[in-house]
């Protein structure tokens, strides 16, 4: 065979295993999760002009239909009271060519005379409906100019400072409503399938002691087929958790079999969970996600094997189809 015909192939890496374990167990699964504000929205500027009693820090609480700030509220202000004045002056001004229509007919004045007087009232009484009409206008220019809170809840951040000129448009403050709080955690379609909306959930988090209760807002698909979205409503009352804090959901699902590995064999590789498994000497990867387990073993979900090898250390790093040499006992 010719030398230059010859396929070159990296040498098979070195690799120590283990079993992956599958046995009955019923221990309460613990899914990671996260939590989220149940509603959010981020206020923009309704006008363009100078920001006003805008006092507001991160984390402040706010009633619903507080007023937060208030944008260009003094020209707008001066504009509605001189249009509201010139309403009153435009009234009486209709007061007077009705009294002076009434004078003429009461004279008896010809016909001719009393056609003038009835056009100055008409003229009057339409200058008066468009003073009512701008002065509506005006006052509904300053309403908006009064940014209120939509609902109550927190204060997640504020884009301008009171003294700011801005545009129409511009964001000025997102709220967020903690309370309730949801824990939003991704699990097994398998898992999901066994829960319903109204279960009731226990929630443990870093930042308290002991445990929350939760329920079951409702579970969604997701991108990936095995995977479900689950929603899970926490009463935070008092603050004691935030947004974007971590937490783990615990979830009674009763007996199952389970997939059992080393936790040393967990790799985390772009924001998912890996189990680097051995298969006929030949690596398969695989994303798993961790629903129970302690510090040295974990219960895993994905699609998994009795036949499969877990790889505990491997001299290289390694990737799907590598080939790979089994060392020492396992």
């Amino acid at each position: 065979m010719d030398l230059d015909e010859l396929e070159l192939r990296p040498a098979p890496v070195p690799v120590r295993v283990a079993p992956l374990v599958q046995r009955r167990t019923d221990t309460p699964l613990e899914i990671e999760g996260r939590f989220a504000a149940s509603r959010a929205v981020l206020l923009k500027s309704p006008a363009s002009g100078v920001i006003t009693g805008l006092s507001l820090q991160l984390g402040d609480a706010v009633e619903e239909g507080a007023v937060l700030c208030a944008i260009g509220d003094a020209m707008l202000r001066q504009r509605a009271l001189a249009s509201e004045a010139a309403v009153h002056g435009l009234e009486a001004a209709l007061a007077e060519r009705e009294d002076a229509l009434a004078q003429a007919e009461q004279r008896g004045e010809p016909a001719g005379r009393l056609l003038g007087f009835e056009a100055k009232r008409r003229a009057a009484e339409h200058k008066l409906a468009q003073e009512k009409v701008q002065s509506k206008r005006h006052a509904l220019l300053l309403e908006n100019a009064t940014v209120r809170a939509p609902f109550s809840g927190r204060v997640s951040s504020v884009s301008v400072a009171s003294g700011a000129t801005v545009v129409s448009g511009n964001p000025i403050v997102e709220l967020v409503e903690v309370d309730p709080v949801v824990l939003v955690v991704d699990v097994p379609t398998w898992i999901a399938r066994t829960l319903k909306t109204g279960d009731a959930v226990s929630v443990r988090a870093p930042s308290i002691e002991g445990a929350l209760p939760g329920v079951i807002r409702r579970w969604s698909p997701t991108s990936a087929d095995d995977v479900r979205r689950v929603l899970v409503d926490v009463d935070n009352a008092e603050g004691r958790v935030a947004a974007g804090e971590r937490a783990t959901a615990v979830l009674d699902v009763g007996e199952r079999d389970g997939w059992f590995a080393p936790r040393a064999a967990l790799h985390h590789e772009k924001k998912a969970t890996q189990l680097q498994l051995v298969e006929h000497s030949r690596v398969l990867v695989r994303n798993v996600r961790v629903v129970g387990g302690d510090e040295r073993q974990v219960e895993v979900a994905g699609r998994l094997d009795a036949n499969h090898l877990v790889v505990l250390h491997a001299e290289r790093p390694l990737k799907e189809d590598s080939e790979v040499v089994i060392r020492g006992d396992h």
